[in-house]
This record gives C-alpha cells, structure tokens and sequence, in this order.
C-alpha cells in the first residue's frame, strides 16, 4: 500500500469516527481527465474532508508555502503531492507543476478563496483557480463543506457536476476576467452551502 492510500485510509477512518460523515455526489467526480476541486475553506480540516470523499482520483492538494519550513511537515507534505504555493505572488514554476500534475491525471484541489474565511460568510476568489482550469483544460468539480465544525456533528461534502470552461481555451484573459470565473464557481460552491 502507498504512503498516500495509507494516509487517506487514516483520514477517512477519522472522519467517520469524531463526524457524521457524508458525502452527496461522489458520481459527479469524473474518473478521468482533467479535472480541479474547488471548495471553500473554514478549518484546516477541510483538505482531509476532502480527500475522505473524493475515492475515484489521486488528490494533489495546493498548500501554503509556510507549511513546508517544517522539514517534517514539509517532506510528509511532498509525499502526499501537495504543492507549495507563494499566496501573494505564486511563481511561473509553481503555475508549471500545477499544470503538470494535472497532466499527469491529479486531481487538483485548491480552495478559490486562497485562505480560511471563519464564520459563516465567505471570501472573494482569487483569480488562480480559473487560471489553472483554463491553461490546464480541466473542468472544475465545486464542492460545498457544509458542517459547524464541532466533533461528533454533522459533516456534509456535497459535490456539485463538473463546470467546464472550453469556450474559453483559445480565448485571451485578464486577471479580472479569471477572477470573475472563479468567482462564478465560488457562487455555485455558496448556493449549495446555504441550502443544505
């Protein structure tokens, strides 16, 4: 067994055993191609909500660069595909290994917001997601992490269909207009979290 599997099983059996785990939609999470997971983000446990209920894909999670000064951490980290990522100015490398990994068949997962928004309100997107969707011709799988946070309370991942952004391969576009599509994922991601 990989590190990797070995680590989602331990993450899963966590989050079934301290929530009420459940997870809406998992068919909507594409066996194949190029595909990102884009959820909002409350609580440093969203990454392992997310990896327990996504089964079908490897996950190659962007994380903050911070989390890597931890040789430790950082060298877990690498293990389990996690790219650094410079929040306020993310490099041409960094952009590049996102791109490749979502060649090489990851599934990328990244939170549009870029950082934790607490409470019940939600941040504005960060123009990276659309970004990344579009130079890497993946469709995005919005996901709504819907849960107070408390242990032994609900957790509810609902997983909405792929949203693709083709008509806009061949298209030249600002960071405003990245922005404004992540955004567009971002709302379907606040939709489904309000009603349910």
């Amino acid at each position: 067994m990989s590190f990797y599997n070995f680590v989602l099983k331990i993450l899963t059996l966590y989050s079934k055993v301290f929530y009420k785990f459940e997870v809406i939609g998992a068919e909507n999470v594409p066996d194949d191609g190029n595909i990102i997971l884009a959820a909002n983000h409350k609580s440093n446990l969203d990454p392992i909500f997310v990896a327990s209920a996504i089964k079908n894909r490897k996950i190659a999670c962007i994380g903050k660069k911070e989390l890597f000064k931890n040789k430790l951490l950082g060298s877990i980290l690498d293990k389990l595909y996690v790219i650094p990522i410079d929040r306020d100015n993310p490099g041409i490398s960094t952009i590049k290994t996102i791109l490749k990994k979502i060649k090489e068949g990851y599934a990328i997962g990244i939170f549009p917001e870029g950082t934790r928004v607490k409470g019940e309100g939600f941040g504005e997107a960060k123009a990276g997601l659309a970004l990344f969707a579009v130079k890497g011709k993946a469709s995005v799988v919005p996901i709504s992490i819907i849960t107070n946070y408390k242990i032994f309370n609900k957790v509810t991942i609902y997983i909405d269909k792929p949203i693709s952004f083709e008509e806009y391969y061949k298209t030249k576009l600002s960071t405003e207009d990245y922005e404004r599509l992540s955004q567009d994922v971002l709302e379907v991601i606040k939709d489904n979290y309000y009603k349910r």
